[in-house]
């Protein structure tokens, strides 16, 4: 009898221990939610992602840089942004070339570096980028800017659930094609985009690819497996 209690006993501790390394597996497990979140600060203005980037440059543009003589430049500055869900802070690092034709600024190579952090209801990051631009329509006469080039993003996250958190590091890749800008309301009118992101939760690497959508009107569509999501820029 003592020897059947000790058994059900063990059996009992076994089944308990599989269930919580079950239970933890789980726990940290990066979802597809966890990525869209990521590519999601990625893109919109108020983590200085993509758009905020695009949108920052073509301010510059339309209002100095087109008037400069054609060079090399460089310039730094630092973003800050603090609102009732997103607060961010970056500082941005950019390198530039003014190129010209016959005389006239016609497209400019733009490499830009930054390094900081932002923290929303969900996620909080620590991470740095670094993205290669090359811009055409600078011209007087042309009513768009064209963007085409690649982020890379690379930092270490923590999701937040409740009182759980879940720490990991990431790296992502953006790459846009043709990304029109209005030089007069200097917003994003049309464009696409593929990304790559890898999560790594310290266990266990995980992989996400898709395919972006820039709608205009400041929003974007993110389809990964089939999925879509709006994402407001």
């Amino acid at each position: 009898m003592k020897n059947l209690k000790n058994k059900i006993l063990k059996l009992s501790v076994f089944v308990l221990s599989i269930s919580v390394l079950t239970s933890c597996s789980k726990h940290k497990e990066v979802s597809e939610a966890d990525a869209v979140a990521l590519i999601e600060s990625s893109l919109e203005k108020d983590t200085y992602g993509v758009s905020e980037m695009i949108t920052k440059y073509s301010e510059q543009i339309v209002d100095e840089i087109a008037s400069y003589p054609c060079a090399e430049y460089d310039t730094s500055y630092n973003f800050s942004h603090v609102g009732n869900i997103i607060e961010a802070n970056y500082d941005i690092n950019w390198n530039y070339t003014l190129n010209c034709n016959m005389g006239v600024p016609s497209t400019i190579d733009l490499e830009a570096s930054t390094a900081g952090t932002y923290s929303t209801n969900r996620v909080n990051s620590n991470d740095n980028s670094l993205t290669n631009l090359n811009i055409t329509g600078v011209e007087p006469n042309e009513t768009s800017l064209v963007f085409n080039g690649n982020l890379n993003r690379d930092g270490n996250q923590s999701f937040i659930m409740g009182s759980k958190i879940r720490d990991v590091s990431s790296s992502i890749s953006i790459i846009v094609s043709d990304i029109s800008v209005n030089k007069s309301s200097l917003e994003i009118e049309s464009g696409t985009g593929t990304v790559a992101l890898s999560v790594d939760n310290g266990n266990e690497t995980f992989t996400f690819n898709g395919d972006i959508v820039f709608n205009g009107g400041g929003s974007a569509t993110l389809n990964i497996n089939g999925n879509t999501y709006q994402i407001n820029l």
